[in-house]
C-alpha cells in the first residue's frame, strides 16, 4: 500500500512538473503529452532557441495547442501538418526568416536572405527538381532542439560542422546516386585546416566546409573563384599569384588555381619533397626537366635546403657556447629574424620570380651570418677569458712562491 501510494505521489509530481515546464515553454498541451512519452521530442524543445522565444510547436505544425487530447488538437481545419516533408521544412522555415520585419523584431542582426540562398546551392537546386535526399534547414540544425550557431552544442558550431557535413556527404551509400566523392571528410581531418580547428580548436582561424562552400547557398566553388577563396584567409599569397607569370597561364588551361598546387580538402604543411625537379614533385606536375619552371623549381628547392643546413651549424654552436655558460642571446635574435624570412620566403614563393627570392635569401643570410659571428665570438671570449684565467693563476701561484721564499729568508724570532 505505501509502495502505491509513493508510486502515485511521484507520478503526480511528474505531471505537476511537465505541466510547469509547459506553462513556461511555449507549446502548451502538445508540450505537455511529448514530455510525458518517449520520443524525445520535448526534451529537445526546452533547449530550442524558437521556444526561448516564444515560438510555440502551432508555427511550424500547425494544429490547436490547447486540446488535452491530440486528436482535438489535430483536427480538421486547425491547419494540423504533422512531420513536414523537406520542402515544406524549407519554406516553413524560410517563412519567418525571410521575412524582414518579422526578423527585425525577433533577431535584427540575423541575415533575411538564408532562403533565397538555399535555392542557388546545389541543395536547392535538386529540391526543386524533385529530389528528397537533400540537406535542407533540419538537415543541418536539428529539428526541435535549434540551438545558436556559436552554441558548442549546435550541429553547425565551426567545429561542428564538417561531421555535420560528412554525415551524408561522407556515407558512400548515401551518395551514391549522387556521383559525389566520399573521401572528402577523412581527406579534411587530415589536413592542416582539419588538425587546427578539429585537435587545435581554432574555431576563428580555421577554415570548416561552409568558409569555402558557403552556408545556405552552398555549392562547389568555380574555377574562377578558388584564388578569392583562398585569399580570403590567404590573402598576400594571392595577390602575389594573381601577379605571377603563372596566373595567365592557368587561366588559359583552365587549371584551379591553388587547388593545382596544394589540392582540395587534403591540405597538407609545405614538405621539401613540393618542389624540386623530381618526377612526383608538384612543379613536375607541369614542367619538365630542363625547362624555365622546373630550373625555378631546383632554385628554390636547393636555396631553402642550404638556408636549413646553416641553421643547424648556427644551432650546434650556439647550443655548444651556451652551454659553457656564454650569453647567446643577441644570436638567438638573429636566428629568429632569420626564421621569420624563411616563413616570408615561403610565401614569396606564389611570385614565382627569382629576382623576388633572391632579395628574401640575402636578408636570410645576412641574419644567419650575424648569429654566427655571435656564436664564434663568444667562442674567443671564452677563450680569452681562459687564458686570462690561466695567466692570473700563473701570477698568483708565482706571488705565493716569492711570499714563501721571502719568508725562508727572514732571520728567525728571538
Amino acid at each position: 500500500m505505501t509502495k502505491l501510494l509513493t508510486m502515485a505521489l511521484v507520478t503526480l509530481g511528474m505531471a505537476l512538473a511537465s505541466g510547469a515546464l509547459a506553462d513556461d515553454l511555449p507549446g502548451g498541451k502538445c508540450l505537455e503529452c511529448h514530455l510525458t512519452v518517449d520520443d524525445g521530442v520535448g526534451e529537445l524543445w526546452e533547449d530550442d532557441i524558437h521556444a526561448r522565444a516564444g515560438i510555440g510547436c502551432d508555427a511550424c505544425h500547425g494544429g490547436d495547442s490547447m486540446q488535452d487530447h491530440s486528436d482535438l488538437a489535430k483536427r480538421s481545419g486547425t491547419g494540423y501538418q504533422g512531420e513536414l516533408s523537406a520542402r515544406e521544412i524549407v519554406s516553413s522555415c524560410g517563412g519567418c526568416h525571410s521575412d524582414v520585419e518579422y526578423m527585425k523584431e525577433r533577431k535584427p542582426l540575423l541575415p533575411v536572405d538564408q532562403l533565397e540562398k538555399y535555392w542557388t546551392s546545389e541543395h536547392g537546386k535538386l529540391l526543386v527538381k524533385g529530389e528528397t535526399r537533400v540537406a535542407q534547414c533540419v538537415s543541418c540544425h536539428g529539428a526541435h532542439g535549434v540551438r545558436e550557431v556559436n552554441d558548442a552544442k549546435s550541429p553547425v558550431y565551426a567545429s561542428n560542422v564538417p561531421a555535420t557535413c560528412g554525415g551524408c556527404h561522407g556515407d558512400a551509400e548515401y551518395m551514391s546516386d549522387f556521383d559525389i566523392k566520399t573521401d572528402q571528410y577523412d581527406e579534411y581531418v587530415q589536413s592542416v585546416h582539419g588538425k587546427a580547428l578539429l585537435e587545435k580548436n581554432d574555431v576563428r582561424g580555421a577554415p570548416a566546409c561552409n568558409d569555402c562552400h558557403g552556408n545556405h547557398g552552398a555549392a562547389p566553388p568555380s574555377i574562377d573563384a578558388i584564388t578569392n577563396i583562398c585569399g580570403t584567409c590567404h590573402s598576400y599569397n594571392a595577390e602575389l599569384f594573381l601577379g605571377s607569370p603563372l596566373a595567365p597561364a592557368f587561366k588559359e588551361k583552365s587549371l584551379a588555381d591553388c587547388v593545382a598546387c596544394h589540392g582540395k580538402h587534403l591540405i597538407r604543411h609545405v614538405a621539401e619533397e613540393w618542389e624540386g625537379e623530381k618526377p612526383g614533385s608538384t612543379c613536375r606536375k607541369c614542367h619538365e626537366e630542363g625547362e624555365e619552371g622546373s630550373d625555378l623549381a631546383l632554385y628554390f628547392t636547393e636555396t631553402f635546403g642550404s638556408v636549413r643546413l646553416a641553421f643547424d651549424d648556427i644551432e650546434q654552436l650556439l647550443g655548444e657556447v651556451e652551454v659553457k655558460g656564454m650569453d647567446v642571446t643577441e644570436g638567438e635574435d638573429y636566428v629568429e629574424a632569420a626564421r621569420q624570412g624563411l616563413m616570408q620566403a615561403r610565401t614569396l614563393m606564389h611570385a614565382f620570380s627569382k629576382p623576388v627570392m633572391e632579395e628574401k635569401v640575402s636578408e636570410i643570410s645576412a641574419n644567419q651570418a650575424a648569429a654566427l659571428e655571435v656564436g664564434y665570438a663568444a667562442l674567443q671570449g671564452l677563450k680569452d677569458r681562459r687564458r686570462g684565467l690561466a695567466i692570473s693563476t700563473l701570477l698568483l701561484l708565482l706571488l705565493t712562491l716569492g711570499v714563501a721564499i721571502k719568508i725562508r729568508t727572514l732571520p728567525p724570532f728571538d
